[in-house]
C-alpha cells in the first residue's frame, strides 16, 4: 500500500479518494500482535480497576493534586513507560496500543489522562524521538520506572503553542560550552514535580549565509541555577493534574542538553504534538463512552411525568446521535492509530481532524448529560458537573480547534494551489506563521497511485447509498475549494470564515469514509445491525453537516453575511463591547476596566 507522503484528506481537496488508506479497516490489535495486545488488556483492567482502589478522582478534584502514591502505582504497572522503548525498561507499545490505553485512562479519570500524556505523550517520545544516546541513557530508564518524571514546556504567555515564534531567547556562551535561556512559560504540566523538561528557545543560527533565529528545543533540569517555578494555577478542570508557570533567567543548559538540531525545534514541537492529538482524541473518545453508558443509566432510573426519561423521543434524539458520534470517533481512532505506526505517512490533518471531532464529541456528551440529570447535573456530589469542567480543555488542548481548522483547509488547498502562483505564495506564510507547518504539509503534494474520484471498494449494498453520497460530496468539496480560491487568490489566507467551511466539509468527509470501512469490517465479520443503524444515523447527520457548509459557500453567505459579521465587529471593537441602549432601562455604567491579558 503506498502510503509515503500520502494524505487521504489532502486527496479529497483535489477530488481523488485514496482508498487503500483507509479500506479495507484495520484489524484488531490481537490479530496482528497477540502479545502486544496482552499487554493492554493488562493494562486497561488496571486502569478500568480504578488502579487498585488509588484513583479517587473527586479527592483529586477537591485537593487539586495527583498524590505520589498514586503516581509510583502508575510507575510499577508500566504506564509512565508506554512509549519508551524495551531496552530502556519501557513497554514500547505501537500507536495503536497506546492509544487504546490512552482511551481506557480517558474513561478514568481526565486529570490521569493528563498526567501521563504530559509524560509519556510529550516529554519521553521528545527524548525518545530527538535525544542522543546519552541523552536517551541518562532520562529513559528512571522515567520508565516512574522514580521521576518529565515535563514539556513549550508554551508562553503571548505565543500560546506557535513553537515557532517563543519569545524564550537561548544564546551560546564565547567558548560554546553551554547556551543561557531567559524567558517565561505558562500551563505547564508536572513542571512543579519534573526531574528533566523538554523546552524551547529562539537560537541564532546560519542559514543560506545569513544569520536568523530558530527555535531549538532543549533538556533542562530544575537544579541549574536559573530555573524557578513561579507558581501553580487554578483551574476550571482537570484540577488533579498540576500546570505551572516558569521563568529562566540566565538559565545555563550545557550544550550537550540541546535535543535534535539547534534551529530544528519546530520539527521537534511539530512530530511531538502530531502524536498528542491522537491520543487525546482516544481519550476524549473514551471519556464519552463512560459519560454515555452513564447517561443510559440515568436515563432508564430517572422517572418524569409517569415513564423513565428514555421513553421520550427527545431524550431518544440525544441518544442517538451521541452514539452514532461515538462511532464515528471510534473508526476515525483506528483508521488514524493505523495510519500513525507507518513512519512515512502523512496523517498530520487526520491527527488534527481527530481531536477537533472528539473534544467536540467529548463537549457535547457531558454537557447532554448535565441537561438530562437536571439540578443533579449542576450539583456535587453527582459527578456530572465535574464532567463538564474536565471535558473544557480539550478544544484547547493540543492546538486550539479553530486553529487546527485552519491548518486542515489551509494544507488542504495547497492540492489546488498550483493553479495561481499567488495562492501557492500567500499560503506559505499564514500556515507558517500559524505555526502549523509540518514537514509534511511543506513538502509538494503527491497523488497517490490508483487514486481515483470514486470509491473503488466493494461494500455491502446497505452502504451504497452513502457511498454514492460520500463520492458526490468529494466532487463538491473540491468543487467549493476551487471556488474558493479562485474567487478569493491570495486573500483566501485572510477569508477565515470560508477556510473554516472548507474545513468542517473536510472533517465529516473524512468521518464519513471511516464509518463506512468500520461498518463494512463490521458487518463481514458479523451481520451486525446495531452497526448499520449507527452508520445510517451518522452518515445521514454528516450528509446535512455537509450541505449546510457548502450552501453557505455557494449562497454567498461569505460575501453577504459574513461582511455583515466584519462590519458589526468593526463596531463593537471601537464600542468596546455592546453599546446599544437597554431595551427596558438604561442605567449609566460606572467606568471600569477589563483584566488585562498576560
Amino acid at each position: 500500500m503506498p502510503t509515503d507522503g500520502y494524505s487521504f484528506t489532502r486527496g479529497i481537496f483535489a477530488g481523488e479518494i485514496n482508498d487503500q488508506l483507509l479500506f479495507p479497516y484495520p484489524p484488531q490489535l490481537d490479530t496482528l500482535d497477540s502479545s502486544e495486545a496482552a499487554t493492554v488488556t493488562r493494562l486497561v483492567q488496571a486502569m478500568e480497576g480504578r488502579l487498585g482502589g488509588l484513583i479517587d478522582s473527586v479527592k483529586f478534584d477537591q485537593e487539586e493534586t495527583i498524590h505520589d502514591d498514586v503516581i509510583a502505582a502508575l510507575g510499577e504497572h508500566g504506564f509512565l513507560g508506554m512509549t519508551i522503548p524495551r531496552r530502556f525498561g519501557g513497554l514500547e507499545l505501537s500507536p495503536r496500543a497506546y492509544a487504546r490505553v490512552c482511551e481506557a485512562i480517558g474513561g478514568v479519570d481526565a486529570s490521569i489522562g493528563v498526567f501521563i500524556g504530559v509524560h509519556c505523550g510529550l516529554g519521553c517520545k521528545a527524548i525518545v524521538m530527538y535525544g542522543t544516546e546519552a541523552q536517551k541513557e541518562q532520562w529513559l530508564p528512571r522515567l520508565a520506572r516512574g522514580e521521576i518524571l518529565v515535563s514539556y514546556a513549550l508554551t508562553e504567555p503571548l505565543v500560546g503553542s506557535d513553537a515557532q515564534h517563543v519569545k524564550t531567547t537561548a544564546k551560546l556562551s564565547a567558548d560554546k560550552s553551554h547556551w543561557t535561556l531567559n524567558g517565561r512559560k505558562i500551563w505547564i504540566g508536572n513542571a512543579h514535580r519534573a526531574a528533566v523538561l523538554v523546552t524551547f528557545a529562539q537560537t541564532e543560527v546560519e542559514r543560506d549565509g545569513k544569520f536568523v533565529t530558530k527555535p531549538t528545543a532543549f533538556l533542562i533540569e530544575p537544579t541549574m541555577p536559573g530555573f524557578r517555578v513561579v507558581e501553580t494555577v487554578r483551574k476550571l478542570g482537570i484540577r488533579g493534574s498540576t500546570q505551572a508557570e516558569l521563568e529562566y533567567t540566565d538559565l545555563r543548559v550545557p550544550v550537550v542538553n540541546v535535543l535534535g538540531e539547534v534551529g530544528r525545534g519546530f520539527a521537534v514541537a511539530v512530530h511531538v504534538l502530531n502524536g498528542g492529538r491522537l491520543t487525546l482524541a482516544a481519550g476524549c473518545t473514551g471519556g464519552a463512552r463512560h459519560v454515555f453508558r452513564e447517561m443510559t443509566s440515568y436515563v432508564e432510573q430517572r422517572v418524569q411525568f409517569g415513564k423513565p426519561l428514555a421513553d421520550f423521543e427527545i431524550t431518544q434524539r440525544k441518544l442517538a446521535t451521541i452514539a452514532s458520534d461515538i462511532y464515528a470517533s471510534d473508526a476515525m481512532l483506528g483508521v488514524i492509530a493505523n495510519l500513525a505506526t507507518d513512519n512515512e505517512a502523512d496523517w498530520s490533518l487526520e491527527a488534527a481532524i481527530g481531536k477537533v471531532f472528539a473534544s467536540e464529541l467529548i463537549w457535547r456528551t457531558t454537557d447532554e448529560m448535565v441537561q438530562l440529570a437536571g439540578g443533579r447535573g449542576f450539583v456535587k456530589p453527582y459527578p456530572y458537573e465535574r464532567y463538564l469542567r474536565d471535558s473544557r480543555i480539550n478544544r484547547i488542548f493540543e492546538g486550539a480547534n479553530e486553529i487546527l481548522r485552519l491548518f486542515i483547509a489551509l494544507n488542504g488547498i495547497q492540492t489546488l494551489s498550483g493553479q495561481l502562483k499567488e495562492v501557492s505564495v500567500a499560503l506559505r506564510e499564514p500556515i507558517k506563521h500559524l505555526g502549523l507547518l509540518s514537514e509534511f504539509a511543506a513538502a509538494k503534494v503527491r497523488n497517490a497511485f490508483g487514486a481515483s474520484a470514486t470509491l473503488d471498494f466493494e461494500l455491502d449494498p446497505r452502504l451504497a447509498v452513502h457511498k454514492e453520497s460520500f463520492e458526490k460530496h468529494v466532487a463538491e468539496l473540491r468543487s467549493s475549494a476551487e471556488s474558493a480560491v479562485t474567487k478569493y487568490r491570495g486573500e483566501i489566507v485572510d477569508r477565515q470564515m470560508v477556510v473554516e467551511r472548507l474545513s468542517n466539509m473536510a472533517i465529516e468527509l473524512f468521518a464519513t469514509a471511516c464509518v463506512l470501512s468500520y461498518t463494512q469490517a463490521l458487518l463481514e465479520r458479523q451481520d451486525d445491525a446495531r452497526a448499520v443503524l449507527l452508520c445510517d444515523i451518522f452518515c445521514v447527520g454528516s450528509g446535512l453537516r455537509f450541505r449546510a457548509a457548502r450552501v453557505a459557500l455557494a449562497g454567498g453567505a461569505d460575501g453577504t453575511l459574513d461582511g455583515a459579521r466584519r462590519a458589526l465587529t468593526a463596531e463593537v471593537r471601537a464600542d468596546k463591547g455592546y453599546a446599544l441602549p437597554d431595551s427596558i432601562l438604561d442605567v449609566p455604567r460606572k467606568s471600569g476596566t477589563a483584566q488585562s491579558v498576560k
